[in-house]
């Protein structure tokens, strides 16, 4: 899944609600990959471009989509 961020707010709500589950979150920049779940490794990446969501199981991506809907392109 992608999504795009549009300030730093943004940001800080989208590491909030991949903290709330229970599963691993990680955002993909290029070849790097980082922890949704911290704000210091989130705030290490580039947010100019839409970025990739990696979610552990099929299951899972679809409930994240749900509730991370407002952050998807």
């Amino acid at each position: 899944m992608t999504v795009h961020f549009d300030s730093l707010g943004d940001v800080r709500e989208f590491v909030g609600l991949a903290t709330l589950q229970p599963y691993a979150v990680q955002v993909l920049d290029g070849d790097r990959t980082v922890n949704a779940k911290s704000f210091m490794e989130m705030f290490t990446i580039n947010f100019t471009r839409p970025l990739q969501v990696e979610i552990a199981g099929a299951d899972n991506e679809a409930a994240f989509a749900r509730v991370a809907k407002k952050f998807l392109r």
